[in-house]
């Protein structure tokens, strides 16, 4: 799902089954084209260790990665908000592309 452009951020989702915001939230990210892996949530343990580290009580669990691969935030439940503000942080700047142009 989404683009495999290595120097763009990404999510990873962990999801519970039959869970409406984790449908909610990989359907946003679909339409965003953003980047993001998809994984159940009760077979990454870590994952589910890092979302109580963060007081995150609800699915689905997203991890925010930046484009080196460092975890940039962590939240619970649907939030295009915290989506956006996410990818905006770590998008190209359209002054960046004319610089290099």
């Amino acid at each position: 799902m989404g683009t495999h452009d290595h120097t763009a951020p990404w999510l990873d989702v962990y999801t519970l089954p039959s869970c409406p915001q984790c449908e909610q939230t990989l359907r946003y990210l679909e339409a965003l084209g953003a980047r993001c892996r998809v994984r159940p949530l009760s077979d990454h343990p870590d994952a589910r260790a890092l979302a109580a580290e963060h007081h995150v009580a609800n699915a689905p669990v997203v991890v925010a990665m930046t484009p080196v691969g460092l975890v940039a935030d962590v939240w619970g439940g649907y939030r295009p908000d915290l989506i956006r503000a996410h990818l905006a942080e770590f998008a190209p700047s359209v002054w960046d592309e004319e610089a290099a142009s």
